[in-house]
């Protein structure tokens, strides 16, 4: 009966724990244990194997046994895994040093055995590799200025099992305070919305694990809202233009005043003349003056002056009735012969022509009277103010 039990039974692989943990660098053993269905078999294949992190790449062969030959421990692990295998009870231990993260993962201890393939031929363990957290890095995620919604973050680069993150606050003065209303976090992360000046503080993040924790802090200061970048360059532009601006207007005002104060003495505009003729010495001359209104005056000045060019004047006037009269004559001559246009532009040039070369005469008259008086009204002036 026992032996028709036996015949009837089945492979049964298992390891009883369903969990290892084992801290960084350090070593463990993960044991596995089977049931053959036949007590007695000439051939058996056990194979420890680990789970790849993505569950499409294929399995990562640990080390395995051949029944009566040696163990072949892969090259990946090489020098900190070995195999032993208790072919009487049926178990084997798979032992690991020097453990690192990369060994934080799941086993697998499968049996194979011909004509037993009916069973669990395989059995399952997880290996947890102790790590404290490393220091959790906090930053922030937006704008500190008042109105924003920001987000303080804390991570820790590593930590085995994963940490579990805390954030505390505290005011200016370093007093504990309690959240802003609708604050929120999760795993790490704290959210702080519409954010005003009261909000800025010490904010506290703590990584633990049941290995050990870690900290790190961040000082919020919450500001006004700042300007665009492009107004503040806009008018920073218009201020410097403004600068340059006056700086051109100063520049031209100096100028100009330095060019009045470098003819301030002896400016022909400065000088002032006086008709001799005048009633009283000092009087300012006029040139438009006639001469009906001028006084009287001694002979011996006007033996110094320049006599007056009366006969120009006369002369251009009767260079006036000469042209009339040979108009007259003209027209007489050819007995109104012509037309009236022809004689009327006639008319017109000798009138044009005569009152140019008066008007040039009269200007150098104007002139010699003018320099000559004006000479003479220096002299006089000169010896006065000498004696």
């Amino acid at each position: 009966m026992i032996n028709l039990l036996s015949c009837c039974s089945s492979l049964e692989v298992s390891i009883p724990v369903s969990e290892y943990e084992v801290a960084r660098g350090g070593e463990i053993a993960l044991t596995c244990s089977f049931i053959p269905a036949r007590p007695n078999f000439d051939t058996m294949i056990l194979t420890w194997e680990a789970f790849p992190d993505n569950t499409v790449d294929p399995m990562i062969v640990v080390a395995s046994y051949f029944l009566n030959k040696p163990v072949d421990i892969a090259p990946a692990y090489e020098g900190r895994a070995s195999l032993k295998n208790d072919m009487t009870k049926h178990v084997s231990t798979l032992h690991l040093t020097k453990v690192t993260m990369e060994d934080n993962r799941r086993y697998q201890c499968s049996v194979a055995i011909p004509n037993d393939k009916q069973g669990t031929q395989a059995a399952t363990t997880s290996l947890l590799v102790l790590v404290a957290p490393s220091a959790p890095i906090c930053k922030l995620q937006g704008t500190a200025e008042y109105w924003h919604n920001i987000t303080l973050t804390c991570v820790s680069q590593e930590g085995s099992p994963q940490p579990v993150y805390e954030w505390k606050s505290y005011s200016v003065e370093n007093s504990p305070r309690q959240f802003p209303p609708k604050t929120t976090e999760k795993d790490g992360s704290l959210s702080l919305f519409n954010i005003s000046v009261e909000t800025s503080g010490y904010f506290i993040c703590t990584s633990t694990n049941r290995v050990g924790s870690a900290s790190c802090n961040f000082t919020l200061a919450v500001m006004p809202n700042s300007m665009n970048i492009a107004s503040t360059g806009i008018i920073i532009g218009a201020v410097v233009a403004g600068v340059l601006v006056i700086g051109i207007i100063i520049f031209c005002c100096c100028r100009k005043s330095s060019k009045k104060n470098k003819f301030a003495e002896g400016s022909p505009g400065d000088v002032e003349f006086y008709d001799k003729d005048a009633p009283e010495t000092g009087e300012q001359y006029w040139d438009d003056k006639s001469n009906s209104e001028t006084k009287p005056h001694n002979q011996d000045e006007d033996k110094d002056v320049v006599p007056q060019s009366n006969y120009a004047v006369t002369s251009a006037g009767h260079t006036f009735d000469d042209d009339q009269h040979s108009s007259i004559s003209g027209k007489e001559k050819y007995n109104g012969k012509g037309s009236d246009i022809d004689s009327q532009r006639y008319q017109d040039d000798q009138y044009r022509g005569s009152r140019d070369r008066l008007d040039d005469q009269l200007d150098r008259n104007e002139q010699r009277e003018r320099y000559g008086g004006s000479r003479d009204r220096l002299d006089d002036q000169r010896q006065r103010y000498g004696g």
